[in-house]
């Protein structure tokens, strides 16, 4: 199923987007664990990009709400997606707490050999520049205890306002 989505997706893009440039795909690996650390300038389109020109499956760390909207919701679950928790989806609980399955998840796709995608910015923004990233990248790849590929990832859109 995951095919026959990718492609209707890999379609759109290129439809939606006039000119799309891959560069330094061939230095990604084909297999292997593989953490694509990417920016995330777009929203819900940051992901497509990734899920469809990747040169390997990927399964994507997303915000828990994600999970509850009813077709992104569907979406996610169908391409193996991660929730991961904020500070203000935890109803007072530990936050520890409710990204260890996490953590646990991301770091068994790494050990079967597949690919995970994480934000490291935490949010999407429309800002010009990088914000702080967080940590979550290097110590899933670093937790994984196998020999793990990061490939920091950057999305640019031109006219983006146009």
């Amino acid at each position: 199923m995951r095919r026959p989505i990718t492609a209707f997706f890999r379609f759109c893009l290129r439809i939606f987007f006039r000119r799309i440039e891959l560069m330094g795909l061939e230095r990604v690996p084909e297999s292997g664990a593989v953490v694509f650390a990417v920016n995330h300038p777009n929203g819900l389109v940051d992901p497509l990009f990734l899920l469809s020109f990747a040169p390997a499956p990927v399964s994507f760390l997303a915000k828990a709400p994600l999970f509850h909207y009813p077709i992104i919701g569907w979406i996610v679950r169908a391409f193996d997606a991660i929730p991961v928790y904020r500070k203000q989806e935890t109803a007072g609980g530990s936050l520890a707490e409710a990204n260890a399955e996490m953590f646990a998840r991301a770091r068994q796709i790494l050990k079967r050999g597949g690919g995970i995608a994480i934000f490291p910015e935490g949010t999407s923004h429309d800002d010009p520049h990088l914000r702080e990233l967080k940590t979550g990248a290097a110590r899933i790849a670093l937790g994984a205890n196998v020999a793990t590929c990061v490939v920091p990832t950057g999305i640019y859109y031109t006219a983006k306002h146009a």
